[in-house]
């Protein structure tokens, strides 16, 4: 009698598990706090390998991204500049500095955000280095945000790398 009952509860315990721990997954890997004002700007609308890339913000303004030396190379330093025009700078209360966080988009290739310091006029400058990948081609994700605030995100720029522009 006692493990009929057993049983039966264990049943419901582990169904009540299963369930809790789905929606903790669910809650940690899928991106339901991404802002949706989101402005993304795709390698296909601008290379960033050839030029610097420009978008308007749904917020307000323009915020241009380049990345230097091009094409952009893995395991070398890279110098970053990202400039606010005037009413992307009020839109955003002119952070001190920014972060650019750098991901992989088809696969996990560590945490990178470097900052990106304000030297005036609305423009941030900083350094980083990709990590060199196993593929032929990477496609990164380039989210600029205010120093520590990852949920004030306000644009990405989207670029791939390859291992045919390597020096």
């Amino acid at each position: 009698m006692f493990a009929t009952r057993f049983n039966r509860i264990a049943a419901w315990l582990v169904a009540l598990l299963l369930v809790a721990t789905a929606w903790m997954l669910a809650e940690r890997y899928l991106d339901t706090d991404a802002p949706t004002d989101l402005a993304v700007v795709q390698p296909e609308e601008c290379d960033l390998n050839t030029g610097a890339c420009s978008t308007v913000l749904p917020l307000g303004g323009e915020v241009r991204l380049t990345i230097t030396p091009r094409p952009i190379p893995m395991l070398r330093e890279l110098t970053l500049e990202l400039e606010l025009d005037t009413t992307a700078r009020v839109a955003l209360e002119e952070p001190d500095a920014l972060e650019l966080d750098l991901a992989g988009v088809e696969m996990y290739m560590g945490f990178q955000r470097p900052r990106l310091e304000h030297t005036g006029g609305g423009l941030y400058r900083g350094t980083t280095t990709l990590p060199i990948c196993t593929t032929e081609s990477m496609t990164w994700a380039a989210t600029a945000m205010p120093a520590g605030t990852p949920e004030a995100s306000f644009v990405q720029f989207r670029f791939v790398t390859a291992r045919d522009h390597q020096p």
